[in-house]
């Protein structure tokens, strides 16, 4: 039994853990996306500022849950990237119904999250993301 904690959640605890809550929810892609063998998402990741983080990669395949939302890489900011609706229009755009080619698109996403170290002086996050997304049959 684990006993409750008194200390009060944070922000970005609680994010974390409704971003899991909402993974483990998630359908599998083999539900999803039958016709579907692969999918590889590149993140790459523009900041203003000079520490811009290392590009991600993240390769799913028909066992893997269908949840497409990225967390900010910014350690202040409370938003995320969902990728969602740009694997679903690759994926479920015209084509068979069983993918015999690779299929591509690319986008980008501003961050909708806020900066919330200095809760008074909270500001929009400035990082963006470049995405590439590459299913295969």
């Amino acid at each position: 039994m684990k006993l409750a904690s008194r200390k009060p959640v944070s922000t970005s605890e609680w994010r974390r853990g409704q971003l899991q809550a909402d993974r483990a929810r998630a359908v599998t892609l083999r539900e999803a996306y039958p016709q579907l063998g692969t999918l590889r998402i590149e993140l790459t990741f523009v900041d203003h500022n000079e520490r811009t983080p290392s590009p991600q990669l993240h390769t799913f395949y028909p066992a893997a849950r269908a949840f497409f939302r990225f967390t900010c890489p910014c350690s202040e900011c409370d938003g995320d990237f969902d990728v969602t609706p740009a694997v679903n229009a690759l994926l479920n755009g015209s084509g068979p119904a069983t993918l015999t080619s690779e299929r591509a698109a690319e986008g980008h996403l501003p961050c909708q999250g806020m900066h919330l170290r200095d809760r008074e002086n909270s500001k929009p996050c400035q990082m963006a993301l470049t995405y590439k997304l590459t299913a295969a049959g």
